[in-house]
Formats: C-alpha cells, structure tokens, sequence
C-alpha cells in the first residue's frame, strides 16, 4: 500500500474537483441561456419584431447579468482547481482567483440587489421594488468583499516574503 504525499493528495483532489466544476459550470450555463433567452427568442422567431419583444429580452439580459457574474465566478474557481492541480499550491494562483471571485461575487450582488430592479423599470417591466432585498445576494457580497481583503492580505505576505529572501 502506497500513500500520497499530501501536497498529491490535494493535487488529485483538486483535479477531480476542477472536472466536476467544468461539468457544473457548463450545464449552468446552458441552462441560464436556454430559462432566460428560450422563450423569448422563440417568440421573436415566431411572431416577429416588435418593440414589446425586444424589451422582455432585454428584460431577460438584464436578470440574467448577476448569474453570469457567479457563473464567471464558478469559472476561475475552476482555473484556480487546474493551477493547484498542476502544483501551483501557494502561488499567485490563489492569489488570482481570490481576487477574481471576490470581485465577481461583489458585482453580482450588486447587480442583483441595486441595478437589476432599475434597469428592468427602465426597460418597461416593473418589478414592484426599487431594491431587491436579497439576502443571499447580500451575503454573497460581503463574501465577495471578504475574499478581496484575503487576497490582499496573501499578496502582502507574499511580497514580505519576498524581501525577507532578499535580506537572507
């Protein structure tokens, strides 16, 4: 019986984590595209042009923005998946995707609370509510946020790092 190191361990765990991912990542896209635009391109194809169409497919654009926010999300997580699985376990990888999946988990929290609500009564469609309160939405922000501040915190440890094998 062999064991792993745990730096391989977490490697291969990594790697099946990252194919798992890239199947998530892909069925949820085509799910977003087929709920949100489906219909509404179904009936452009139909029945015709019209400006009424036109504005419930923006409508669906719009309500579809903080998804493709997560979902890009989702995505350099699965970057970052691929990196610890070829090594890169304490790089800029981390670093990276902490950065990148804090800013698109904050933007689409934004998104879906602030902008979606307007942005849907500019286009026609009112949804009642000038502010969608959201908790998820709200949570995912500040998790967002909090991802940014760690990533921060790693870079400066990095770069400390790096003048102390400097002075060493």
């Amino acid at each position: 019986m062999t064991t792993q190191s745990p730096t391989a361990e977490i490697q291969r765990r990594s790697a099946r984590l990252r194919t798992f991912v890239t199947l998530l990542c892909s069925g949820l896209i085509v799910l977003l595209v087929l709920e949100r635009f489906g219909f509404a391109l179904e009936e452009l194809i139909r029945r015709g042009i019209d400006t009424k169409k036109l504005g419930r497919l923006a409508v669906q654009t719009v309500e579809a923005l903080p998804e493709a926010l997560y979902l890009l999300a989702l995505w350099w997580i699965r970057q970052a998946l691929a990196a610890i699985g070829r090594g890169e376990l304490y790089g800029p990888a981390i670093r990276r995707m902490l950065d990148r999946v804090g800013l698109m988990l904050t933007l689409g929290a934004f998104a879906s609370v602030f902008l979606v609500p307007g942005l849907c009564r500019l286009f026609g469609y009112d949804p009642g509510f000038w502010i969608a309160y959201d908790i998820s939405a709200l949570v995912l922000g500040a998790v967002g946020l909090s991802l940014k501040v760690i990533a921060d915190v790693l870079r400066h440890a990095a770069d400390v790092q790096a003048e102390l094998d400097g002075i060493f």
